[in-house]
């Protein structure tokens, strides 16, 4: 598989992570970790499933997930896609992200058709991929609904990535001055899940991101925060697919 990876512009910074586009020379078989914000796929050749071929990709929004996901690239296939920052979607769409969470739906469900089928036409016309890029980037900032991202949920954002999703709710909620029933809607409302789970995905991505060959794995989740060592496998294996070992055993993925 090759990947290209983008910048995207000064204006969308702010809500876009970075834009890849991700091509296929023969048939592949991925598994997709969960992320900490929804992505937007644009596949513009070839054929895509997700979920065992549950689901065909084509234009697409992928919400917030829990858990591991099969994705099957076919021959040839070729797709573009938005990863996009925490709070980042929310500015462009009116539904609430949590409505999204664990589902990909088609784009039609989310932008209206007429947009969408110039958006497919300017994409089909564009000879490069940094022309596929400037087009859909286009389309985002035609969709732009707002100029900022909710201050105060990137600010707990911010507060359980520097805490490794260490940080209690409670707690948080507290030191941001609102009751924990109001945070946690606005939150689901703005990432795309809860507080909790989100702080489950940053655990997991901090351990995996820091894991040394020689640590003992038990020492591992107790220093990353979880009650136990079934605690930890558990939400490891749905993460990853696999248990700790068999996933250390292949070596560090290259994120």
């Amino acid at each position: 598989m090759k990947v290209h990876q983008f910048v995207p512009s000064d204006m969308l910074k702010p809500f876009v992570n970075r834009i890849l586009i991700t091509e296929t020379e023969s048939d592949l078989n991925r598994l997709l970790l969960p992320g900490t914000a929804p992505v937007m796929a644009l596949r513009f050749r070839g054929a895509i499933y997700l979920n065992n071929h549950a689901t065909s990709l084509g234009f697409g929004f992928t919400g917030m997930s829990k858990t591991a996901r099969p994705v099957h690239y076919t021959s040839g296939s070729a797709v573009l896609l938005v990863l996009f920052n925490e709070g980042g979607a929310a500015a462009f769409i009116n539904t609430p992200l949590h409505e999204f969470s664990g589902l990909t739906t088609d784009l039609s469900n989310v932008f209206l058709s007429k947009e969408l089928h110039r958006l497919e036409e300017n994409l089909a016309m564009a000879e490069t991929h940094t022309a596929r890029v400037a087009t859909a980037e286009a389309f985002l900032l035609a969709q732009l609904k707002r100029n900022a991202k909710d201050h105060m949920i990137t600010k707990a954002v911010d507060i359980i990535k520097s805490t490794s999703g260490n940080y209690k709710i409670k707690e948080l909620a507290a030191a941001l001055n609102i009751n924990i029933d109001s945070f946690e809607k606005r939150f689901r409302s703005q990432i795309g899940i809860s507080p909790k789970h989100f702080s489950s995905i940053i655990r997991i991505q901090s351990v995996i991101k820091t894991y040394q060959p020689h640590q003992n794995l038990t020492e591992v989740s107790q220093e990353s925060g979880f009650f136990d060592q079934a605690h930890f496998n558990r939400d490891f294996k749905a993460f990853t697919g696999e248990s700790p070992g068999q996933f250390f055993k292949k070596g560090l993925p290259q994120w």
